[in-house]
Formats: structure tokens, sequence, C-alpha cells
């Protein structure tokens, strides 16, 4: 950071301290102190003067203003991406909270990417942020020391949708294994009489979702079959032809539980490709309740991971932290709701 804002950040802090029409300590004093030249001062004080913390008088120094701004709060929101499945719904929930708070938000996609994400928490650093949100990329074994870089810094983050090992920080998620797991009775009730789960990820939250469905599963015994499992890290193409493997067979699904709403359409166009229908040959549910749901040939069936809610949740928690206060539940998981569509319902009557 250029040094002329770390002097005006540490004046703002002293002004804070201060009365309206308090003198604040000489330009030389303030040299002295931050071992700076002159111009620096200077700098800092025309920045705070400009916007209306300071009032400078010729002759008699420099005082804090009658009507000193109210603190604006500076929020670092650091995302694996700003486009993708949850993202927009969540952004949308944090500016709903932060735009009647005086909050700033400051918004960084990392692109998935771990060394991206690195320099964005550096960059928050730099900025001097009074604190973040941050939804981790996937790789979390490799987001520890990236952010234990904010606590040595002493700024407080919450996590979001995915946690990371060995942080003890608050954390704002969904409760995965029981979407799955409605889910997963949704298809039985729809007269599914074998059950499949398809995830071209292996992490966290890809296995919440496996076993909420085997939680299902265990208690149907006997009554619905278990069907072959997708659970990897696979490019679209390989996803798709892991599933065309699955359904050469007579013996395929006819209802399956999709890790998200992407694995749903790699499904869907697999499904096409055989000539079997989505909702009525294999019926479908997916995660996330995206956009895409309504771009499907077929309507598709969702468990939303309220992602509004998770962004508003996320900034009221580290506003909390912020305010100093103490946290009953520094751990918020939130009930997910499922969407039924055509996918998993076949087309009813009269629609």
């Amino acid at each position: 950071m250029l040094r002329y804002l770390e002097v005006k950040e540490e004046v703002k802090e002293t002004i804070s301290k201060l009365g309206p029409g308090s003198r604040i300590p000489s330009r030389n004093f303030l040299c002295r102190k931050y071992e700076v030249a002159r111009n620096t001062i200077d700098k800092a004080i025309a920045e705070l003067e400009e916007e209306g913390y300071v009032t400078s008088v010729k002759g008699s120094g420099t005082f804090v203003s009658e009507d000193n701004p109210q603190k604006t709060i500076n929020i670092g929101v650091i995302l694996p991406s700003v486009m993708e499945d949850i993202f927009p719904r969540f952004i949308f929930g944090i500016e709903q909270y932060a735009s009647s708070h005086s909050i700033n938000i400051v918004l960084f996609s990392s692109d998935q990417s771990p060394d991206r994400q690195r320099n964005n928490v550096q960059r928050a650093i730099e900025m001097r942020v009074d604190g973040c949100i941050i939804i981790p990329t996937l790789n979390s074994e490799q987001s520890y020391d990236t952010f234990r870089k904010l606590r040595d810094k002493k700024i407080p983050f919450v996590l979001c949708y995915r946690s990371v090992d060995g942080l003890d920080v608050p954390f704002v998620g969904v409760n995965n294994c029981y979407g799955a797991y409605i889910a997963t009775r949704h298809l039985m009730e729809c007269g599914c009489g074998k059950i499949s789960y398809f995830s071209d990820k292996k992490y966290s939250v890809a296995l919440e979702r496996y076993y909420g469905y085997e939680t299902a599963m265990l208690e149907n015994v006997g009554k619905v079959k278990r069907g072959e499992v997708i659970l990897g890290n696979y490019g679209e193409e390989e996803l798709r032809e892991e599933i065309r493997k699955i359904f050469r067979s007579d013996d395929c699904p006819d209802g399956v539980l999709c890790f998200d709403d992407n694995t749903a359409a790699s499904l869907c166009a697999v499904l096409i490709e055989k000539g079997l229908k989505p909702g009525e040959d294999v019926r479908i549910v997916g995660n996330n309740n995206s956009d895409l749901c309504n771009k499907l040939i077929v309507p598709l069936s969702s468990v939303s991971s309220r992602s509004s809610t998770m962004g508003k949740e996320a900034v009221k928690l580290l506003m909390r932290e912020l305010n100093g206060e103490e946290c009953e539940m520094p751990l918020s998981l939130l009930y997910p709701e499922l969407y039924v569509r055509e996918s998993s319902i076949g087309k009813q009557a009269g629609m």
C-alpha cells in the first residue's frame, strides 16, 4: 500500500477517538511520528479534509470536523467465481443488507484458482478492509495458510458454503446432507425403483450430498434398489462418458440425484442421445436451483442452496464480529428447499 494511505488510516483512527472541534497533532509532529516526509502528511490530511473528517484553519492548525462523517465499513467478498451457480444470488443477499447499513462491498473473483485466491486475500489486506466474507475454492487443503494471513492481521472473516479443515472461524452454509435426503425421498415417492447419485466433483459438499442420498437409501433397503454411483473429478465429456456406460445396461436407474444442475444437464443430454425422456423414463433432481433449471428441455427439479439468505446471514454474522458481540452460534446451517418441476414428476395434466 502507498505510504500516505497508511498514514491517512492511522490519522483517521486518531480522529475517531477525539471529539468534534478537537485539534489534531501538528503536521511536524506527525512527520516525526510516522517517519515520513512533509508532503506525505500533507497528502493524507488533504484527502481527510476532502472527505469531511477534518478542517484546516490557516495559522491555527487542523481540527476534527463538527460533522464528522459516519464510518463506512469496507468488506471484502472473495468468491471462486462471480458467474456460476449460487454466486450471483449470494452477492445479491450481501448487497441487500449492505446497502442499508453503510457498508461498502469490494468483490474479488478467484476463478477457481487457489493462487488467485491467495492474491485476493493479500489485496484485501493491503486495502485494509474491515472484514471478509469468503467462499473458498475447491482445493481447501491449499486455503488454510492463505486465510491464516487474515487472522494474523486481526481481520475477522466468515467462511460460507464450504469449510476449511482446521480453521475455527464463523461459518454459514446449507445442510447438504438433508437436502440430498429429501430429494432422494422425493424420487422414491415419484415411483423410482432404482436410484443413482451422480457427481462430477469429489469434495466436501459432494460427499455431504452423497451421505444424504445413502441415508435415504439405507432407510428403504429392500424397497428401492441402489443404483450405480458416479463420484469423482471429471470434465464435462468425461462425465458424459461415465453416464453413457451406466445407461448401456438394460437395468439402468429410473431416478438420479445429481450433485448440481450442470451434472443434471449432462445427464439430460445423454438420455436424449439414447432416446430416453427425462422426467418420464428417468426422473431427475439437481442441486442449487440455478437459472439453468428453466433452460433445459425439461424444467429441472432442484434443491435450493438458499444462497441469497446465506449471503445476508454471512454479512450479519460478520458485523456482529466487527462490533465485538458474542456469537452464540458461530456455525449456521440453513435448511434447503426442494423445488419440484417436470424432471421428477413428469408432465402433469394441464401443463
